[in-house]
């Protein structure tokens, strides 16, 4: 398909085209509750769990070895070695990337942990089955990568699988394109289940959360996928070290949210709540504060984001920006050292300043038994 787009755009005709197709197939989709999601992402999981082998192996195959992005990294990218103080801050900006990447399945994890039939069933899932997924997809994802490298040496690092797939159509032989038709429907359900699941319906309730007079979680839903449009994702994805970027700068927003939240439910209040006080939207409430606004929040967070933005802002905008070295290794911690900050001025605040009802209970307990 002849590309109409300008060059700035950062996508091409076929691939927008692409998108709006996928969009408009997960809006039907808003309709269902979230407790009818199981099925389809269970059946997701399993096909897109076997392209992804089946890809690796014949990968693994073709190049007959791990690949040169595997046993040669310095010479793919040419690079030095890096050793020393080089490297552990490298791994540094990589560990704080990949949780950036889960910051926000770790913040919001309650929208999925809520539909557990009792408690504890979702902690074998977060234990094992997520650590395993991450761990094999991203080891699959760089061999599969590596070994590409070495058949494809004329192409650029094949890192999106949408780029690996299109080379393998663009060079392989007879049965190539059902090949790749049948591997990109297999990630293209699984994606669609992500995009639902994970974007809109947890977006739904979020939304639906703040203005629960007007919005409900599919209406919110609904938000969600237009914003999606609005924000023009494909040049957060497509736009040189910005895709990078933006996987970390959730990092330096969430971390210091997940820091307040567990300090305050684990360590202030002891997993000790007045469950009729959240639902009493007035004064009367002890979770009310001042008209539904705890002071402490927000001062707990600006003091956890603020060390990490001059080196974000860097990140960013890296050619029009100049900062410190030091900033941008603070930068690099900025997931961990905005939890650990966020979480201690928050535990200071409510010592100094104690909000009301902290390990109050209600006095009468009502079991449901479903």
């Amino acid at each position: 398909m002849r590309n109409t787009f300008a060059e700035g755009s950062r996508m091409k005709t076929n691939e927008f085209i692409g998108f709006i197709i996928f969009w408009l197939i997960s809006l039907p989709i808003f309709f269902l509750k979230p407790e009818q999601y199981r099925t389809p992402a269970i059946f997701s999981s399993i096909i897109v769990a076997a392209a992804a082998f089946t890809i690796f192996i014949w990968a693994l195959v073709k190049q007959g070895n791990a690949g040169p992005l595997w046993n040669n990294p310095e010479e793919v990218y040419g690079i030095g070695r890096l050793s020393g103080a080089q490297l552990s801050w490298a791994m540094m900006r990589m560990i704080t990337s990949g949780i950036g990447g889960w910051a926000g399945g770790v913040l919001y994890q309650s929208d999925f942990t809520r539909y557990s039939e009792k408690p504890g069933d979702q902690i074998w899932g977060q234990i094992f089955v997520i650590p395993a997924c991450q761990f094999g997809s991203n080891i699959l994802g760089i061999i599969t990568t590596s070994c590409a490298r070495g058949f494809y040496p004329d192409e650029k690092l094949l890192w999106k699988l949408y780029d690996l797939l299109e080379a393998i159509q663009s060079h392989g032989g007879k049965g190539a394109r059902a090949a790749v038709f049948f591997a990109a429907f297999a990630f293209f359900l699984s994606q669609i289940c992500v995009n639902v699941v994970a974007c809109g319906v947890v977006g739904g309730m979020d939304l639906a959360a703040l203005l629960p007079r007007y919005i409900d979680i599919r209406r919110g839903s609904f938000i969600v996928a237009v914003i999606g449009i609005c924000i023009n994702p494909w040049r957060i994805l497509n736009t040189a070290n910005s895709f990078i970027s933006a996987i970390s700068g959730y990092a330096v927003f969430l971390g210091p949210l997940t820091g307040i939240m567990i300090v305050d439910y684990h360590i202030l209040r002891q997993r000790k709540l007045k469950l009729s006080h959240l639902f009493i939207p007035s004064p009367s409430s002890d979770y009310w504060f001042w008209h539904g606004l705890n002071w402490r929040a927000p001062v707990a967070w600006i003091l956890g984001v603020w060390p990490s933005m001059p080196g974000f802002c860097k990140s960013v905008t890296p050619k029009s920006i100049l900062v410190n070295i030091t900033w941008i290794r603070v930068y690099y911690m900025s997931w961990l050292l905005g939890f650990f900050i966020s979480g201690s001025v928050w535990l200071i605040l409510n010592t100094l300043w104690p909000a009301p009802g902290i390990g109050d209970t209600d006095s009468d307990v009502c079991v449901l038994v479903k």
